[in-house]
């Protein structure tokens, strides 16, 4: 028979064993939960740099995307654009995300133009790059709006993101809306219509240099005025760009050019400004007398007198061999403080001449049309 010593020894060693197996099932248990919560903590990963493509441009696209993991799945047509569509692919064997991430691109082109979109499901990966292209420089005047904004455009130099939200059944999409706005080379610049290119302020600053370019305001009429930035400032190569959206100072509205424009920093400025340089392909500048443009025309025009909303405005569906409507003329006048001219609405130019009245280009302005590179639906 054992002794009462060896079975107490015994039933020590067998609680000793038992509460070992039991703690060893505890920390396979907790650290199993760590492996569940680190996975569900995992964030995802950031499989496109949004700024590095920006600067890939069209003709090695494919090749760039495809080395990203997106295979091309389809092409469609949008009026005069193609539209590219790639699916990422997960590598076999490799778990990129603890949940199911849905990530496609559509890239955009037309003749002169190119953008992509970049969609993720991954709502930590939106962070992600909201954060990476802030520190690149990357700025957005709406970001703290950022819960009841349409989209979110961040600027800088010549990039833009524009970033929308959409719900999909139980999960959001955040897209990525990138484009490179392809500028001129200084030579290329010759004519006032070639600056339409420059649709936003950063565009301005960033080719012109931050010395040359001013944001100001825009007096439209007694009790309208708009935000815009003023290129060369009292100067002779003066030019105001007037922006439809006033929040983000772009989409680019109306260009003025001329000497004494409506911009504040123009009402405030004591000085006389030299006759603007800039001209229009059709050959009509600044400072020309009505002779000149009627010359130039090559046929009789009116414009509005002095009892009309817009004293001076030459009348766009004047016929000739200028486009009245696409350039906008407004007329100054020397010799027009008289009775006799502030009492007609309409006045024809070949009477003005006659009349020997010294009337010359005042103001000219150009409406390039909304541009909607921005606004490209992301599908």
């Amino acid at each position: 028979m054992f002794s009462s010593v060896t079975a107490q020894c015994f039933l020590i060693a067998g609680t000793l064993s038992l509460k070992a197996f039991v703690l060893k099932r505890l920390l396979l248990f907790f650290y199993l939960l760590l492996l569940v919560n680190a996975a569900v903590a995992q964030t995802a990963a950031v499989v496109l740099d949004v700024v590095d493509v920006a600067g890939v441009g069209k003709q090695k696209f494919d090749g760039y995307i495809a080395r990203k993991g997106f295979a091309f799945i389809g092409t469609s047509y949008l009026a005069d654009t193609i539209a590219r569509d790639f699916q990422f692919k997960t590598p076999k064997g490799k778990a990129i995300d603890s949940l199911p991430v849905q990530r496609s691109v559509t890239s955009f082109s037309t003749k002169e133009d190119f953008s992509l979109v970049y969609r993720t499901t991954a709502a930590d990966e939106y962070q992600k790059i909201k954060t990476a292209i802030k520190k690149e420089g990357f700025f957005c005047n709406q970001e703290k709006d950022s819960l009841t904004a349409p989209f979110l455009l961040f600027q800088h130099n010549d990039v833009t993101v524009s970033i929308t939200l959409k719900a999909i059944d139980t999960v959001t999409e955040y897209s990525f809306l990138v484009r490179k706005q392809e500028l001129p080379k200084p030579k290329e610049i010759s004519f006032a219509e070639d600056l339409t290119v420059f649709t936003s302020h950063e565009y301005l600053r960033y080719y012109f240099g931050e010395q040359n370019v001013k944001k100001d305001i825009y007096y439209l009429s007694e009790k309208r005025v708009g935000k815009c930035s003023v290129l060369f400032p009292n100067t002779n190569r003066q030019v105001v760009f007037l922006w439809g959206d006033q929040v983000n100072n772009c989409d680019l509205s109306k260009i003025y050019i001329g000497g004494q424009l409506m911009a504040e920093s123009n009402l405030e400025y004591e000085n006389n400004i030299p006759e603007n340089l800039w001209r229009l392909k059709s050959g009509v500048r600044p400072g020309m007398s009505l002779y000149q443009l009627r010359k130039l025309n090559d046929a009789a025009f009116n414009f509005n007198g002095g009892n009309s909303r817009n004293t001076g405005m030459v009348a766009s569906d004047s016929t000739g061999k200028l486009d009245f409507k696409k350039e906008c003329v407004i007329l100054g006048c020397m010799n027009c403080t008289d009775p006799a001219f502030y009492k007609k609405t309409i006045i024809n130019s070949d009477d003005a001449i006659e009349e020997e009245r010294i009337l010359f280009v005042h103001t000219i302005i150009l409406d390039p049309g909304k541009n909607k590179s921005v606004e490209r639906p992301s599908r």
